[in-house]
């Protein structure tokens, strides 16, 4: 008799406060020869078939709760796997320790970290449905309660249905529901049963026809059918496209011929009609113009020894790749990329925008041709999941995407590449808060291999990391523009101008844009050039105020000000005259809410309501009024909703259809825009005063790196920087490029005050609808902490707060926070055991 197999299975379902939902499966024998560890099943869990994963595959069955002995075997019926599930889906070993470390150290249940790796619109679920039986159809409905009627009625019309609709559509309390249904169970007019939700996506096939007709036999056939003429006409496009098909591809197209017609000729034995699938590739049709790499220069190819180093020895070592705006830090990837190619492994290239992903696969698809693939929320499901497919099998050997891009199915991984590495995009805001460059340095330990984080601009955790031997720092120090057949040249960093716009009101210039800023937009424009103007605040203006008693528009949901937009703006990029006021509205940035502005006080009826602060909206406002000839581009979320909407700005931006593009920080960083002299920025100071620590050091980041898009050929450029606050040493290290002026600066406050890199952060969050209880439970939890910090006795740790949270309301629910800092959070978290109804952010970017 065969040894029994037990299987380990974290399942799809949050119970019982487990955050692992591991179970123990026995594994059926007409299952064992495919089942793996890291393969899609279906299990049963109370009464419902659920998704689960393999952790592993063993003799004896895990030890029952409580129990310590190895062999001890539950005290419960271990119930068998039902199925297999996807059977593409099948998590290597590397992929399986991943999602164990990231349930661990950002405090996730295990599925939820190992749902990130399946392929996107798989998810299914078993649902309860009822359905009406042959004496239902017959039943006398007045003979039964009004209840049981109205039930039956509906099923009726509906056949089947399930729990939640039967709840919708009759609008009664899902136990009183269950009870009617069990009624008419017992009288044998109904039943119930479960059923699997569909997935959201599945394979796309086509169909197409294999012609079975020899040359010599295709006249006699034509003759035989000439009075059918549709058959005729089908049998001829086909002959027509056999005679432009490649000789090994005998499969053609008739997806667009009469099915009807084609089974008539498959009937006669003239061909064969099959199904294949059809890959859903985003990049299908796009032609790229293959290139020839540059010359590098002295420094780049001192940089570069290093990496190819690692590469040659296959071994995972973790590179800081330093490099201004411009210094070719790009090449050095592509280089690098180039180098595991041959090895025949693959690469994963990550970006922190979408707006940035355009350009870099251009390049890449110009190095590499279709070797590339693309990952990022803006394609359709079925991109996604046909993209996940071509890498698990190892048809696109390169991926750029943006941060869920790092858990992209990679069997022969070996170069993971961050590009912008500082940037706070990277950390995912919901479910699994993970902060994907710190995965991906995991991801490359695991699988061995090299990783390369790259910016002009590192964070302080990498550059502190780097000096203190952990990563290795290279550095790109100066700017090059590559020169075919002639290297490359050197160019200097555009020189910025710091303007104090307290200096521009003193001589009465009331305008957004300084004198300066003026003069150089001008001298801008009558050359022929590109400048970018911008502004890290959306809409027309931040907030609209009564000047007579203090009122604020805000959210009726959230505690948030309503910021102002023109209705007309937010669907165009393009803006060719200023809006009408009637043409606004008051938007909520934190839920969606929208309201139309007021035309008097609500409070105390005064018409004295104006606006205030300034939006990209109102930026290009100001552009049309100074220069109406200008031809402006805005480049912000309120237009860039649609898919292929940042191909198609950057496309018209590149092409010289706009001289001026306002936007926000989607335009600050990675782009290379040729004839753009000019970067002005029209307030440098918003984000400073946030309460956060981090405020200075992303101030300096965002600044130097939209000054970096100036002058990137040999034409020159500048920066004119509009500030109120010209003395703060973010700001001066911005204005003089230097970033480690700023960092001197910046890490001193950091160790003194034992924030990252010197200390690790994690944010605890509550919400409830009653402000009193969300306080009451965010001061309990943190008298727990400190006594669970007094117990451990860890030195240099400490709760921060309780408080309200910067934003106190969203969606109509009170937010209370703290925060935990020591050494490491982790055995303080461990101790606190499971937080339903808390928020656990472990290093946390956004304070808000």
């Amino acid at each position: 008799m065969p040894t029994e197999l037990f299987a380990d299975v974290a399942v799809r379902a949050h119970i019982f406060n487990h955050p692992e939902a591991i179970y123990t499966y026995v594994v059926p024998p007409a299952l064992r020869p495919p089942l793996q560890p890291g393969m899609l099943v279906w299990v049963p869990l109370r009464r419902k078939r659920v998704q689960g994963i393999v952790l592993a595959l063993r003799e004896q069955a895990r030890p029952a709760a409580g129990g310590d002995e190895p062999g001890l075997l539950p005290s419960f019926t271990i119930r068998p796997i039902a199925d297999l599930g996807d059977p593409e889906v099948r998590l290597p070993d590397a992929q399986l320790n991943l999602a164990r470390w990231l349930a661990g150290y950002y405090r996730a249940p295990l599925w939820d970290a190992l749902a990130l790796f399946l392929p996107p619109g798989i998810a299914q679920e078993s649902v309860a449905t009822w359905h009406i039986l042959p004496a239902g159809r017959e039943a006398e409905l007045g003979a039964l309660p009004p209840g049981e009627r109205e039930l039956l009625y509906f099923l009726r019309r509906k056949g089947e249905a399930s729990e939640v609709e039967l709840d919708e559509a009759l609008r009664g309390s899902m136990a009183e529901l269950r009870r009617l249904a069990l009624a008419l169970a017992e009288r044998g007019l109904i039943a119930r049963r479960t059923a699997l939700t569909r997935p959201a996506v599945r394979v796309r096939r086509r169909r197409v026809a294999r012609l079975l007709l020899s040359a010599e036999h295709q006249p006699d056939a034509l003759a035989a059918i000439r009075h059918a003429p549709r058959q005729r006409a089908a049998l001829e496009t086909l002959l027509a496209r056999r005679a432009t098909t490649p000789a090994d591809d005998l499969l053609l197209p008739a997806g667009d011929l009469p099915l009807a017609t084609l089974r008539a000729l498959e009937a006669r034995g003239w061909l064969a009609l099959e199904a294949v699938e059809a890959l859903r590739n985003p990049l299908d049709g796009s032609t790229v113009e293959r290139d020839m790499p540059p010359e590098l220069t002295e420094r780049q190819a001192r940089e570069l020894h290093p990496i190819s180093g690692a590469l040659e020895r296959r071994e995972h070592e973790i590179f800081l790749l330093h490099g201004v705006t411009g210094s070719g830090k790009t090449e050095l990837y592509l280089r690098s990329i180039a180098r595991v190619l041959r090895q025949g492994r693959q690469a994963l290239v990550l970006v922190p925008e979408i707006a940035l992903t355009a350009q870099l696969v251009r390049r890449f698809a110009a190095r590499f041709g279709p070797a590339v693939a693309i990952l990022h929320s803006e394609l359709s499901l079925g991109e996604r999941y046909d993209t996940w497919r071509r890498l698990r099998r190892g048809e696109a050997r390169i991926v750029v995407g943006s941060r869920s891009t790092v858990f992209a199915p990679l069997p022969e991984l070996g170069l993971v590449i961050v590009d912008e590495e500082h940037d706070g995009s990277y950390k995912h805001a919901d479910g699994v808060r993970y902060e994907a460059r710190d995965v991906a340095v995991h991801l490359g330990a695991l699988t061995r291999s090299a990783v390369i984080l790259g910016s002009a601009t590192p964070s302080l955790e990498s550059y502190q990391a780097a000096l203190d031997g952990r990563y290795r720092l290279l550095e790109l120090p100066e700017r090059v523009t590559p020169r075919r057949g002639s290297g490359s040249q050197s160019i200097p960093l555009p020189p910025v101008r710091m303007v104090d716009m307290r200096d521009e009101l003193r001589a009465g210039n009331r305008s957004l844009f300084s004198r300066a800023l003026q003069h150089a937009l001008s001298r801008t424009l009558a050359a022929g050039q590109q400048a970018i103007l911008f502004l890290n605040r959306r809409g027309l203006a931040s907030i609209v105020l009564c000047r007579d008693c203090g009122y604020v528009a805000s959210c009726v949901r959230c505690s948030s000000p309503l910021v102002l937009h023109s209705v007309q703006h937010t669907a165009s990029a393009v803006a060719e005259a200023a809006p009408s006021p009637f043409d606004t509205i008051m938007r909520c940035h934190t839920c969606g809410y929208r309201e139309l502005p007021p035309i008097q006080c609500p409070e105390c009826w005064s018409m004295r309501i104006r606006h205030f602060g300034v939006g990209t909206q109102r930026v290009v406002e100001e552009m049309a009024a100074l220069f109406p000839e200008a031809r402006v581009l805005r480049w912000d979320r309120d237009v860039t909703g649609r898919k292929g909407s940042h191909d198609r700005l950057l496309d018209a931006f590149t092409n010289h259809e706009a001289d001026v593009v306002v936007g926000t920080q989607m335009i600050a960083k990675g782009l290379d825009l040729p004839l753009v002299t000019l970067v002005g920025i029209v307030s440098a100071d918003i984000g400073l005063h946030l309460p956060d620590f981090r405020a200075a050091e992303r101030t300096f980041q965002l600044l130097a790196q939209v000054a970096g898009r100036a002058g990137r050929r040999d034409i020159g450029g500048q920066v004119v920087l509009q500030t109120y606050i010209p003395d703060h040493y973010a700001l001066q290290a911005a204005a003089a490029h230097d970033y480690r002026a700023f960092f001197q600066e910046e890490i001193a406050f950091r160790r003194e005050a034992h924030y990252p890199p010197f200390g690790q952060l994690a944010r605890l969050v509550t919400s409830s609808t009653s402000m009193a209880r969300a306080r009451a439970s965010a001061e309990e939890l943190a008298c727990r902490i400190d006594v669970e910090i007094g117990a451990q006795g860890v030195a240099d740790a400490s709760v921060i707060g309780p408080a309200s949270a910067f934003l106190e309301r969203v969606r109509n629910r009170y937010r209370w926070h703290l925060l935990v800092r020591a050494p490491d959070v982790h055995p303080i978290l461990a101790a606190l055991g499971p937080l339903p109804g808390w928020i656990v952010d472990v290093d946390p970017v956004s304070m808000l």
